[in-house]
């Protein structure tokens, strides 16, 4: 078994954690601070975490939609630099 990294949350943060053993895929939502089991409906935080994490489970198609969506922003904002750094490139007058 593998050395375990310690995680600490802000009370009010709420962790996705994804692990990849033998090509299998596992999934847990950590919260900073315990919910009430009778909390009448979840932060918006939460809310998103979980339907992450369901999605993620659930939909085998979402994983390379999101990876691809991932690189995707990788890619546009190396353009963004690029743009950049052409817009800010002295000017030499003759």
């Amino acid at each position: 078994m593998a050395d375990k990294t310690q995680l600490e949350l802000e009370p009010y943060e709420i962790a996705l954690i994804i692990g990849e053993e033998d090509e299998g895929m596992s999934v847990r939502i950590v919260a900073g601070t315990e919910m009430p089991e009778d909390a009448p409906e979840l932060p918006a935080a939460a809310e998103i975490i979980v339907a992450l994490a369901t999605r993620l489970l659930k939909d085998p198609e979402f994983h390379d939609e999101l990876v691809e969506w991932y690189y995707d922003q990788q890619d546009e904002d190396e353009d963004d630099e690029d743009e950049d750094d052409e817009d800010e490139a002295p000017t030499k007058l003759s």
